[in-house]
C-alpha cells in the first residue's frame, strides 16, 4: 500500500479506482486470496474500494543445455512431475517467468 500511496502522490490522484495485477502460475499464490488480503490492507487508504484485476501468467522453463523454451499451460502444472527434464535433450530446466508479481497497471481519479 506504501507503494501505492506514493504512486498516488506523484500523479496526483485522489482515488486509485483499480489495479491491474498479474500473478506469475509458480507462485502459489491463490488470487481470491489475495484480491481479500488487498482490500484489507487498503482500508482507510486512497485505494479503499478500488477494483483489483488479476490476470494469472503461465510459466516458461528454459533447459540449461540446449536453452529451449518451454510453455506450461496452468491447466497442466498440478499433474507435471516435481523434477522438469527437458524433452529434446533431457538437461534440466531452470524457471524464466513464472514465479513474478507484477503491478500491470493503477487507474485513478485525479485531483
Amino acid at each position: 500500500m506504501d507503494f501505492l500511496e506514493g504512486l498516488s502522490k506523484e500523479q496526483g490522484f485522489k482515488k486509485i479506482e483499480a489495479v491491474y495485477i498479474e500473478i506469475g502460475g509458480m507462485t502459489h499464490i491463490d488470487p481470491a486470496q489475495f484480491r481479500f488480503s488487498l482490500k484489507l490492507v487498503s482500508q482507510g487508504t486512497v485505494a479503499e474500494g478500488c477494483r483489483i484485476y488479476i490476470k494469472r501468467r503461465d510459466p516458461v522453463l528454459r533447459c540449461n543445455s540446449c536453452g529451449k523454451e518451454i510453455k506450461i499451460n496452468l491447466k497442466d502444472l498440478g499433474s507435471m512431475p516435481l523434477s522438469f527434464r527437458c524433452q529434446s535433450c533431457g538437461g534440466e530446466l531452470r524457471v524464466e517467468k513464472g514465479r513474478e508479481l507484477l503491478l500491470k497497471r493503477v487507474r485513478g481519479t485525479k485531483k
